[in-house]
């Protein structure tokens, strides 16, 4: 019996190989002539059981908003970002411009939308790039509405009106290493000091938190053993986050891992509203509300593409959307996509 070693297996591998292993893609346009790339974004296909009569003016009018936006300004881009792993910074402003951040929460430079309104805007933002709904998400509905829930009058107008904007950018830090859905058990503890708290610990999985101006931290309180919430600014001694890489899923999301030692809060930036564990599951529920629409904006996102490739790659020289059992399974993910929104 012979034994290879690796590199002389890489060897032969490699030497088994055509001249033109290692050549990038055929650009789509040679490849599949007759196909349209997924940087111009196809219109929307259906009206998803006239889902449109059910919104109000204001309603329809923020759903056409956040749709032209998402489809001239980042499905061109998404493709490229996507591979790289990196979030696109320079569309963060447009994305403000939308008035969207905030979502529900009334005052205080936000936009005060219907719960219907808010959950629209999310759909509609995850039917182009689920990334971009997460990042919109985990700054706004985790965030943003814990300050708003759980923050002081004080805190509420300090911070509130640029996130709105999205001048500034939160992430909401609660599961940990060792942690996630059992988040109770969180092991990042607070310790009361003379004007402030020591936080020390660890979280990960954290999204926007690589390049969030303001973090919420879920902590354990040493003194009482209850769960409580601070916020702590991006340049906090002690602070450091980076980046998790290599990730399939989401990858223009930027989750990090935030390490904690030592890092002082003054008592102002301590959330006077979480007081324990059921407190935070309070953002949490609410959150969902929210959460549940993403799937649903990604599932209309995913039919408008099917719907386009049908027409466009053909069989027997009929396009794949002549086929009965095509057009069967469109209607299928129509009426899914229908069941979820009701």
């Amino acid at each position: 019996m012979t034994i290879h070693s690796s590199k002389h297996q890489d060897d032969v591998d490699k030497n088994a190989r055509s001249s033109y292993f290692n050549l990038p893609a055929l650009d789509i346009s040679v490849a599949f002539p007759q196909a349209t790339p997924a940087s111009k974004f196809p219109p929307c296909a259906s009206d998803y059981y006239q889902f449109d009569d059910l919104l109000t003016s204001e309603e329809q009018a923020v759903r056409m908003k956040v749709r032209e936006c998402m489809e001239k300004e980042i499905a061109p881009i998404m493709v490229e970002y996507w591979e790289k792993a990196e979030f696109p910074f320079h569309v963060i402003p447009k994305l403000g411009a939308l008035r969207v951040a905030g979502g529900t929460i009334k005052g205080y430079g936000c936009p005060g939308h219907s719960v219907t309104g808010a959950a629209i805007a999310i759909a509609e933002i995850a039917r182009v790039d689920a990334s971009c709904s997460t990042f919109i998400l985990v700054h706004s509905s985790l965030a943003m509405l814990t300050i708003a829930l759980c923050g002081s009058e004080e805190q509420k107008q300090k911070y509130l009106p640029s996130l709105a904007q999205l001048n500034t950018i939160a992430c909401w830090a609660l599961t940990e290493p060792a942690y996630g859905s059992d988040a109770s058990a969180l092991n990042t503890t607070a310790t009361k000091v003379e004007g402030g708290w020591i936080l020390e610990g660890q979280k990960r999985w954290i999204g926007n938190s690589t390049f969030a101006d303001v973090l919420v931290i879920i902590a354990r309180n040493t003194a009482t053993n209850q769960i409580n919430g601070y916020l702590v600014k991006k340049d906090a001694p002690g602070l450091t986050v980076t980046k998790i890489e290599n990730k399939i899923g989401l990858r223009i999301v930027q989750n990090g891992d935030i390490l904690l030692k030592k890092v002082f809060v003054p008592d102002e930036d301590r959330l006077p509203g979480i007081n324990s564990f059921q407190d935070t599951s309070k953002v949490l529920a609410v959150s969902r509300v929210m959460v549940a629409w993403q799937p649903i904006g990604i599932s209309m996102g995913v039919y408008d593409m099917c719907h386009r490739y049908l027409k466009e790659r053909k069989q027997f020289g009929a396009p794949l959307a002549a086929f009965q059992i095509n057009q069967q399974k469109l209607v299928q993910m129509l009426g899914n996509i229908q069941a979820m929104i009701l």
